[in-house]
């Protein structure tokens, strides 16, 4: 899967332009800041991220934290992530991104954030910038996986969630953080969905995806005729399939039959499932507003 990385002649921009910074959401211009006054112009670079860390003003260190995962103390532009040690490889670097996040955005308002697991997986609505918590969590996808080196590379494929794991294998981060914010730089309509004891928990769609109208119920039941249902039943993984949009979609101007292609991978652990939904046809009904006058 990654044969399209060593063979690819991607050229990367080392900057955004003005223009375009003022464009982004705090968040984004924040991690871009930090890409710029440090002058990473390598993905490899990211790799340093305890170093990147220490440039910017904090210490990361290791300590057992009482209900926590991870937590910064702020004294004036410089601060202490404490990280604890019980944490994966992928949890750890995202958990030091979310906490200079905090560092980088919010030292004015706060001496210490304390960050618990939920903090961490609180990806809220597609408005992320609606607390600190989403705003440091989206500061972190910014900075492990920046605009300027992931963006290039989104579009080289169909989607799928297996081209996303290569992704996340590349840029060392995990399968859910890469696959949010591969929606906002892949070309088609797509979404992903989390989904937890058998009800969907959270999505994020592209621009494509939202565009079309698509809408998804949170905190719905899984459709039996959905593959996550299958998978979050069997435990299993099932790979690609064409399914009625009836199964995720909210009601609205379908043609009668329509599908959608979605690709659902177990994650046991949460008891939970992650799905990629593709609209990979066009699905509208032309008739659907005169029907219902």
């Amino acid at each position: 899967m990654l044969i399209w990385w060593k063979n690819s002649n991607i050229s990367y921009p080392n900057r955004i332009s003005l223009e375009g910074i003022l464009r982004l959401g705090r968040s984004e211009q924040a991690a871009e800041r930090v890409l710029d006054e440090l002058n990473i112009v390598d993905p490899k670079d990211l790799r340093l991220l305890e170093e990147i860390a220490y440039e910017r003003g904090a210490l990361v260190r290791e300590k057992f934290i009482e209900g926590a995962e991870a937590r910064i103390t702020i004294v004036g532009s410089r601060g202490i992530i404490t990280l604890s040690p019980e944490i994966s490889n992928h949890r750890r670097r995202f958990s030091i991104a979310h906490e200079l996040g905090h560092l980088e955005m919010h030292s004015n308002v706060s001496s210490q954030s304390l960050c618990t697991k939920s903090d961490m997986d609180d990806w809220g609505t597609e408005q992320v910038n609606s607390n600190r918590e989403q705003e440091a969590n989206a500061f972190a996808a910014a900075l492990l996986l920046p605009r300027r080196f992931f963006g290039p590379l989104c579009n080289h494929t169909d989607p799928s969630l297996k081209f996303v794991q290569a992704l996340s294998l590349r840029f060392d981060t995990s399968l859910t953080a890469t696959a949010l914010r591969y929606t906002q730089f892949c070309d088609e309509a797509i979404a992903v969905v989390f989904s937890q004891n058998g009800s969907v928990k959270w999505f994020r769609r592209s621009k494509e995806f939202e565009e079309l109208g698509a809408f998804i119920q949170v905190r719905s039941r899984l459709d039996p005729d959905s593959v996550a249902y299958l998978v979050y039943r069997g435990g299993v993984t099932i790979e690609r399939k064409r399914i009625d949009v009836t199964a995720w979609l909210a009601p609205g101007n379908y043609r009668e039959n329509a599908k959608i292609v979605e690709q659902s991978w177990s994650m046991s652990a949460y008891n939970a499932v992650l799905t990629l939904l593709w609209i990979e046809d066009d699905i509208s009904d032309d008739n659907y507003f005169w029907s219902i006058k």
